[in-house]
C-alpha cells in the first residue's frame, strides 16, 4: 500500500514538475505552420535529386500515376512533367541548395519546441544550430528519396541489381516483396532517432523510446482514422481544392500534436526514473546531508559529498557523532 502511494506520489510530482509543458496545441500550430510553407520546396528538392537520375521523364510519371490520387494528378503531374524535362545536372546543387533552406525551417522549428518541452537550452551557436537543422533536413530528404525509389521503382531496382550485381539479387528481391515491413521499421528507427537527436540534451536511447513507440502507434491510427473519414465523405470534400487543404491542415496537425506528446512523455518518463530532491519534503524523507561539514540541508549536493538519511533514530545518531 505505502509502495502504490510512494508511485502516485511520484507520478503527481512529476506532472507537477512539466505542468508548463502542455501547451500541445500552439505546439502543433506552428509546426505545422512551417510544414505547409515547406512541401514546396521539399517537393523541389525530391524533382532535383529525381532529374539527374538515369530515368526517363515518361517511366517517372507513369509510376506517379499509381501513387497519385486522380483529383491531384492533373495539377500535380504537368508541372512535374515541365520541372523534370527543364531540369540539368548542372542546376542540381544550386537548386538543392536553394530548396532545402526554407525546408529546413520545419526541423529549426522541432529543435525548438523540443527543447522547451524538454525544459533544455536551445544549442548557443546559431549557426550550429541553423547548419544542424540544415543537414537533417538534407538526410530525411535523401532518406525519403530512397524509400520512395524502392516502392516505386523497386522492379525497376531489381532488374537493374539482376543484371549488374546477381549475388545481392536475392536480398533486394526481399526488400522490394516486404517493403511494408521494412517501411515500418525504418519509420520507427526515424522516430527513435528524432527524439534522441533533435533536443539539446544527451541522455540514454531508452528514455527516447516511449514518445517513439506512442508517436509511431498515433500516427498510424491518425492515418487510418483520415481514411475512414475519406471513404464516408467520398467526393463532396476530396473534389474540392479548398476541401483538400483543409484536410491536410487538420492532419498535419494532428500528427504535430502526436510528435509534442511523444517528447512529453520521453520528459515524463526520465523525470519520474529520476526523481528529483524536493526542498520542501517533510523531515521522514529523504534528507541530503553534506560529510564536508555535517550540515543537513534539502538541497542537493554532489553524489560523493552526501548520504541519505530517512529517520529521525538517524538524524539523532549523526548529531550524537558530531
Amino acid at each position: 500500500m505505502e509502495k502504490s502511494q510512494n508511485i502516485w506520489s511520484r507520478l503527481l510530482k512529476t506532472y507537477r514538475d512539466n505542468s508548463e509543458q502542455l501547451r500541445f496545441g500552439s505546439y502543433a500550430a506552428e509546426m505545422s505552420f512551417y510544414v505547409i510553407w515547406a512541401m514546396v520546396p521539399i517537393l523541389l528538392a525530391l524533382a532535383n535529386v529525381i532529374a539527374i537520375l538515369p530515368i526517363k521523364t515518361a517511366d517517372i510519371l507513369a509510376m506517379m500515376r499509381n501513387f497519385v490520387p486522380a483529383e491531384v494528378q492533373s495539377i500535380l503531374l504537368p508541372i512535374l512533367q515541365g520541372y523534370l524535362e527543364n531540369t540539368s545536372p548542372g542546376v542540381f546543387s544550386l537548386g538543392l541548395i536553394i530548396s532545402l533552406w526554407p525546408a529546413s525551417n520545419v526541423f529549426n522549428t522541432l529543435q525548438r519546441v523540443f527543447n522547451e518541452i524538454y525544459k533544455v537550452e536551445p544549442r548557443k551557436n546559431l549557426l550550429i544550430s541553423r547548419g544542424f537543422a540544415y543537414l537533417f533536413t538534407i538526410f530525411m530528404v535523401l532518406l525519403i528519396f530512397a524509400v520512395t525509389s524502392l516502392l516505386v521503382f523497386g522492379e525497376s531496382i531489381l532488374h537493374l541489381v539482376e543484371q549488374r550485381l546477381p549475388d545481392y539479387s536475392g536480398l533486394v528481391s526481399l526488400i522490394v516483396q516486404q517493403g511494408w515491413i521494412f517501411g515500418v521499421i525504418l519509420v520507427f528507427c526515424l522516430l527513435v532517432l528524432m527524439y534522441y537527436i533533435i533536443p539539446n540534451v544527451h541522455r540514454p536511447l531508452k528514455y527516447a523510446l516511449p514518445g517513439a513507440i506512442f508517436s509511431f502507434v498515433g500516427i498510424f491510427l491518425i492515418s487510418q482514422l483520415f481514411t475512414i473519414y475519406l471513404s464516408f465523405a467520398g467526393n463532396s470534400i476530396s473534389n474540392q481544392t479548398l476541401g483538400i487543404f483543409i484536410i491536410l491542415m487538420i492532419w498535419l496537425y494532428f500528427n504535430s500534436m502526436v510528435l509534442c506528446v511523444g517528447a512529453y512523455l520521453n520528459v515524463f518518463y526520465y523525470d519520474f526514473k529520476n526523481p528529483k530532491a524536493d526542498p520542501f519534503a517533510p523531515y521522514q524523507g529523504e534528507i541530503i546531508i553534506d560529510k564536508s561539514d555535517g550540515f543537513i540541508s534539502h538541497q542537493p549536493v554532489l553524489k560523493d559529498q552526501i548520504s541519505i538519511v530517512k529517520t529521525d533514530s538517524d538524524r539523532s545518531k549523526i548529531n550524537e557523532g558530531n
